[in-house]
């Protein structure tokens, strides 16, 4: 037997719940095995300071016990009404924050559009104004401007 199992033995020996049968077998295991016997002091040792450290509770304190339970309860209901306040004014900021988020992305949408449109808008007059320009015909301009203080310009029609 591996020393688990003897553990489970000595352990089933010390809450009363092993078989008369078996006990011979237990101890004849314990001869062999030296970790099984320091479990087995162990658990004598712990039996032994069990029994002497019993002592009947005062009547009083279950009564103390359990009224402390029922303050522990009404803290506790309490507390649950607060987290159900608190969740539900969450959950409202969140659904307020949704909606406005669809708001505004909407809108922002639409200043998209406009924005295209005027930059649509903005090329056709640049292009309005590269063909007036271009359709315009040339200028000579002569002149001596240190002598005649003069500028002539004119068109090459």
């Amino acid at each position: 037997m591996n020393s688990n199992e003897i553990i489970t033995m000595i352990d089933l020996y010390f809450d009363g719940e092993l078989e008369k049968g078996k006990e011979p077998v237990m101890f004849s295991l314990l001869s062999q095995d030296t970790e099984a016997r320091e479990h087995f002091k162990k658990m004598n040792v712990f039996r032994s300071v069990f029994t002497t450290s019993t002592e009947q509770f005062p009547l009083s304190l279950d009564e103390k016990i359990l009224r402390s339970v029922n303050s522990l309860n009404e803290k506790q209901t309490t507390g649950s009404i607060n987290k159900k306040i608190f969740s539900a004014i969450t959950y409202s900021v969140t659904v307020i924050l949704l909606i406005l988020t669809m708001f505004f992305y909407s809108k922002s949408e639409e200043y998209k559009v406009q924005f295209f449109d005027l930059t649509r808008e903005v090329k056709k007059q640049n292009d309005k104004l590269e063909l007036l320009m271009n359709a315009l015909p040339q200028v000579d301009v002569s002149g001596s401007y240190f002598r005649t203080k003069q500028i002539i310009v004119r068109p090459n029609i």
